[in-house]
């Protein structure tokens, strides 16, 4: 008998328990104190595992909101696919529900409604799906962000191709249309945009938040807070009763410029076709010091490792051919804009 069958006799045994049996096991459980029952909820994680758990029963849906620390990777909804059935439910109000869901979908949105309940979380990751827009859906994009209560400089790096200094290319090649490269700051805008509101949402809804990360599955960038630049979001997200969406600040300006080949010296690489830009707040004054801040979304592996090394190399070396232009839009209009043709 092969290895599943035994299995699944094992587990059809098991089905056969009576009904005392699955009494005394659950009798077992009862009996553990709520502080070891919430140990063991501690270690899952999981935001569909706690969520299966809290329905067990009325303890438990107690006891599973006391968790401190959730992790969960939420899908997108298909941007082919009307969301004008999806939202129907949403209060007419809550312009910040309506987004996140013509955005991520129903599921997301309940995913979200649910993670609030947690009010004693302190450690929160959310993935999301790439967006997978036929505009830019490339792995060779990524981006960083220097943010706290606002939005003050995204910088975006696409190249058509890298490779390594034994010659062999990574991630394959990317999309050289001209057409496509325009739609790439409104991209990174909506991207970050949407992210960072999420996160200032989070921060107003749970309150005992320490640490917050929202990142992505294609890895183009990432947004964490923590430490003082956590306790000043809280700051202003609490001081007034002004609504957030209502308060949030998009970046305006964008620099930006094509350079055909950019060796790396640290790192080796080579990339090709690399379509660069930073869009900033006007005004802003700050500098580049946050692209080597892993709080701010640093990359983690080499090669990500080498998309901040070019990203200083061409600020350092070649912002003289920068073109400025400007991006006059509005937080609604960079949430709802379609990027996809």
């Amino acid at each position: 008998m092969s290895t599943p069958s035994i299995f699944c006799l094992k587990k059809l045994r098991n089905l056969e328990k009576s009904r005392e049996g699955y009494a005394n096991d659950w009798s077992s459980i009862s009996r553990l104190p709520d502080e070891i029952i919430l140990q063991i909820l501690n270690r899952l994680i999981d935001l569909k595992t706690l969520c299966f758990c809290y329905l067990v029963s009325r303890r438990f849906s107690s006891i599973v909101l006391e968790v401190d620390a959730i992790s969960f990777a939420s899908p997108l909804s298909n941007p082919r696919i009307s969301n004008k059935n999806t939202v129907s439910d949403v209060a007419p109000s809550s312009s910040f529900a309506r987004i996140i869901s013509s955005l991520y979908g129903e599921s997301f949105l309940s995913a979200y409604r649910f993670l609030i309940k947690f009010k004693g979380v302190k450690s929160l990751c959310i993935e999301l799906l790439s967006s997978g827009l036929r505009a830019v859906d490339n792995r060779l994009l990524k981006w960083k962000v220097k943010f706290g209560n606002r939005i003050e400089s995204i910088i975006f790096l696409f190249p058509n191709s890298i490779s390594d200094n034994d010659g062999l290319y990574l991630n394959g090649n990317g999309d050289e249309d001209e057409n496509k490269r325009r739609r790439i700051p409104y991209q990174c805008l909506k991207d970050v945009t949407a992210r960072h509101m999420m996160m200032l949402y989070l921060v107003k809804d749970l309150p005992l938040l320490e640490e917050v990360s929202v990142t992505d599955s294609r890895g183009r960038g990432r947004l964490s807070l923590s430490g003082k630049k956590l306790s000043g979001v809280k700051e202003w997200v609490h001081s007034t009763s002004e609504t957030v969406f209502n308060r949030v600040e998009v970046p305006d300006i964008v620099n930006n410029c094509y350079i055909p080949v950019l060796k790396l010296p640290v790192s080796g690489y080579v990339m090709k076709g690399i379509y660069f830009g930073v869009i900033e707040m006007n005004g802003f004054q700050g500098g580049n010091d946050f692209l080597m801040n892993s709080e701010n979304g640093g990359f983690e592996d080499k090669e990500e490792a080498a998309y901040t090394e070019a990203m200083m190399e061409i600020l350092e070396k070649h912002k003289g051919i920068m073109h400025r232009g400007c991006l006059v839009v509005t937080v609604r209009e960079v949430l709802t804009a379609s990027v996809s043709d």
